[in-house]
């Protein structure tokens, strides 16, 4: 190999870093991807390494949330891959970016049962169901036009992740420096004729709702406008908290879980639907899709996705911001009425329909969150709740697993969150049986001296879970773990740590956890 040589694993981190701006990845080294490691050594891109692949995958997702760009994973073959699984499934479902590079047999053992190390029988096709696409690359010359591909998937289409799988082989190998594979992709923008009849539904509309999914993240200032022409309260699903704010008031915030809410919406004479599956988990009622009485305008990036759940009046095939804006200009612009009065009734409604027992808990939460906090959420019973109760000023600020609800994801995600942006305060809410899903995160935040404080809401077991085996008149049946001395665990990790059993010792404890300047863990010994 001559001075000018690279090998393939280096160039293929060269390209990324060169071309495309990656400057962090993560995941765990190993003999199968040394050679990806050796090329990120060389191009000076911060690798930072997790305790276990599922925790790189959701590291990744929340780094991406953040800073809006695709998240990047470094694995090895074989268990590497199937680990990260199920946060490359999160992010999936939950329509965002992320390229995971996994190393994979040689090239004269694939598919053949030969019995090395790591093997998997067909690596690309275990990963392919839940990714835009999902290759095996066994000539170098294939992985310029891949990433090309890759990144314009994440750009100009509906985000998913994609996985590359070079056999370790092929990673060794001398290459010259990848050089950029150009191609040319654009958003679809919507046609111009249905514009036209969009334009004419919202101009005769009386009582018009706007519906906002996670589609929107980069659309909150059209949203906003928007709404705003058109004196529409806006409901925003899981996936949009934060782009428009909660002080606004157009924004109705995320109560169309609620049915009373449903049924106004259903009622409704126009609803703009932007940007969102409208999915069971965005209406929690229980695999019902709801009955528009009314017109029905959808706008989405993904012709697949435009008809799905509901088939609308009117579909605007095309990127959120750029028909948010386009319609806005053509509507006849309304003087405000019952937009506010709409949105604030259905705020102050997912307030009263809150938990009793959540309220005081959620309320020291709300007075002692800043402004600029991140949140991170697990599957817990006060997650559930935060959700639509804690308030989000700004897009990119809420991270939870509603595509997939998995346990485990909001102290990993959090850690990736944190690493994208070191000066905001981050707050992950878990439950002590979803936490140990990845506590050995707790290391890796630790070695990051990550600035998190992580409320474990304990209440010694599946609580969840017992209320379903109770809703359905079921003997409950292991569901009352428990994660014995959670304190302990996190002093062993190095967190410092206190415990509280009222809202107002909740309140002073978080307090002096968003002061400080390494992790903080509080334990809530739930009643």
């Amino acid at each position: 190999m001559t001075d000018n040589q690279l090998r393939v694993g280096e160039a293929i981190i060269d390209l990324l870093a060169r071309e495309y701006g990656v400057d962090v990845v993560f995941g765990i080294p190993g003999v199968h991807n040394i050679e990806l490691y050796r090329g990120l050594h060389r191009s000076g891109v911060r690798a930072i390494s997790p305790r276990h692949e599922q925790g790189a995958g959701f590291m990744a997702d929340g780094w991406s949330i953040i800073s809006g760009r695709p998240g990047v994973c470094v694995l090895i073959s074989g268990p590497g891959v199937t680990n990260s699984l199920t946060p490359i499934a999160q992010a999936f479902h939950d329509s965002r970016p992320m390229l995971v590079l996994a190393s994979t047999t040689p090239t004269d053992a694939l598919g053949k049962s030969f019995g090395p190390l790591h093997d998997l029988p067909d690596q690309a096709k275990i990963a392919d169901s839940v990714c835009a696409f999902s290759e095996i690359v066994t000539q170098p010359e294939q992985l310029p036009a891949l990433i090309e591909r890759a990144f314009n998937v994440f750009s100009s289409s509906r985000p998913r992740p994609v996985h590359i799988a070079i056999p370790m082989d092929v990673l060794a190998q001398p290459c010259s420096r990848f050089t950029r594979k150009k191609l040319v992709a654009a958003k679809p923008t919507a046609s111009p004729s249905e514009v036209a009849r969009a334009v004419e539904l919202i101009n005769s509309a009386q009582q018009p709702v706007v519906i906002a999914g996670g589609g929107c993240v980069n659309a909150g200032l059209e949203l906003g406008a928007f709404a705003q022409s058109l004196d529409a309260p806006v409901l925003l699903t899981g996936n949009a908290k934060g782009v428009m704010s909660s002080t606004h008031e157009l924004c109705a915030g995320n109560s169309l879980v609620f049915g009373r809410v449903q049924r106004d919406v259903e009622s409704a004479d126009l609803v703009v639907v932007v940007g969102t599956e409208l999915s069971d988990t965005d209406l929690y009622n229980n695999g019902r899709a709801l009955n528009f009485a009314g017109k029905v305008v959808r706008i989405d990036i993904d012709q697949a996705q435009i008809s799905r759940r509901t088939l609308p009046t009117v579909a605007l095939v095309g990127d959120a911001a750029v028909t948010l804006r386009e319609l806005t200009t053509k509507i006849t612009k309304r003087k405000p009425q019952t937009g506010q009065t709409r949105a604030k009734t259905w705020r102050e409604h997912a307030r009263t329909k809150t938990n009793a027992k959540f309220v005081p808990w959620l309320q020291a939460i709300e007075d002692n969150l800043p402004n600029n906090a991140i949140v991170a959420l697990d599957s817990t019973q006060l997650a559930y709740s935060a959700h639509w109760w804690l308030p989000a000023t700004q897009p990119r600020s809420w991270l939870a697993p509603y595509g997939f609800g998995t346990l485990g994801c909001a102290l990993p995600m959090a850690i990736g969150a944190g690493i994208a942006a070191p000066d905001r305060p981050v707050l992950a809410i878990v439950g002590d049986g979803g936490w140990l899903f990845t506590v050995a995160e707790m290391a890796a935040a630790r070695d990051l001296n990550s600035k998190i404080v992580l409320l474990l809401w304990d209440n010694r077991g599946y609580e969840q879970i017992r209320d379903s085996f109770d809703d359905v008149n079921a003997p409950p049946m292991g569901v009352d773990v428990s994660s014995h001395d959670p304190v302990a665990i996190a002093k062993g990790f190095g967190w410092n740590t206190s415990e509280v059993t009222t809202p107002q010792q909740l309140a002073a404890a978080l307090q002096n956890g968003f002061a400080a300047n390494t992790p903080q863990f509080i334990r809530v010994v739930a009643s």
